[in-house]
């Protein structure tokens, strides 16, 4: 082997970027073959790419080490995150996941992973592009979640889009919502504009129109639901196929196709095409 390219190769084995093994393997097949230089080069040029792609692929799927906290401000991004306290301002990007025990965000946020947390607060715009798990979220502002939402309390003033299925014990929310999954656990709507989720499953389901002016129904909220179901359940200006409780509380402005319940109440001004219950009481 001419001296060149054995230079060559000792240098990239003292640098890490070729193993011994390989080294070992191309010295024995260069003296067992007659191989030309270039082509020998070449090869080599090949193994050492293949090997920084492996080490690259390993480090992307390590978790990032825990830190106490982060902090981020303007336009500012970061790769996955976890950490103690998170909190970013301005417009800011996490590429990658967000795992943190306590988030505070506010301005534009953007979550191109999974987010993770104790407690997250969001004032302003917040998007997640993966799952979200955690104990509690408080929003105010406009926020999307492309996939699945699993909070124990969630707290939402403003616009909520969520593309998968929400199960929480939990939710109380204020504004405008478009739920194209299943939103599961005890649920208190306060509903302004067109509001549309697939399914309701709670335990006690309450919705309420938003007020002020004349829209949807008859009132400023209106939602529509493919179907409800829970036990207690009081509904204003919701459109829906089927709703089934114990006791069920049809109030003025709604629409409903089926109505299944142990006690059943209806506002004068709601149409209900078929009851099934044991007991219906007086209309308001």
């Amino acid at each position: 082997m001419e001296k060149k390219m054995l230079k060559k190769l000792d240098e990239r084995l003292a640098k890490g970027e070729i193993s011994e093994e390989l080294y070992n393997e191309i010295i024995s097949r260069h003296e067992k073959e007659e191989v030309e230089e270039e082509d020998l080069v070449e090869e080599l040029e090949e193994e050492v790419e293949k090997d920084l792609e492996n080490v690259s692929e390993e480090k992307e799927k390590e978790e990032p080490k825990k830190t106490k906290k982060v902090k981020m401000s303007g336009a500012s991004e970061i790769d996955g995150c976890n950490c103690e306290t998170f909190k970013a301002a301005g417009a800011s990007r996490v590429n990658g996941d967000l795992r943190a025990d306590k988030a505070n965000v506010s301005g534009a946020t953007k979550i191109k992973g999974n987010a993770y947390f104790g407690t997250l607060d969001s004032s302003g715009a917040l998007k997640v592009t993966g799952k979200s798990e955690g104990e509690k979220l408080d929003l105010s502002g406009a926020s999307k979640f492309e996939d699945s939402v699993k909070i124990d309390i969630i707290e939402s003033a403003g616009s909520f889009k969520a593309e998968g299925d929400v199960d929480c014990s939990s939710m109380n929310g204020k504004g405008a919502f478009n739920i194209l999954g299943v939103l599961s656990g005890d649920v208190v709507l306060k509903v302004s504009g067109k509001s549309k989720i697939k399914k309701i499953k709670g335990g006690d389901v309450m919705v309420e129109s938003g007020g002020g002016g004349f829209f949807g129904f008859g009132k400023s909220g209106s939602l529509e639901v493919e179907s409800i179901s829970g036990d207690d359940i009081y509904l204003e200006n919701t459109k829906a196929d089927s709703v089934t409780g114990n006791k069920v509380v049809i109030g003025q402005g709604c629409k409903i196709k089926t109505v299944k319940a142990r006690e059943l109440k209806v506002h004068e001004s709601a149409t209900v095409e078929n009851k099934k219950g044991l007991k219906e009481i007086e209309k308001k």
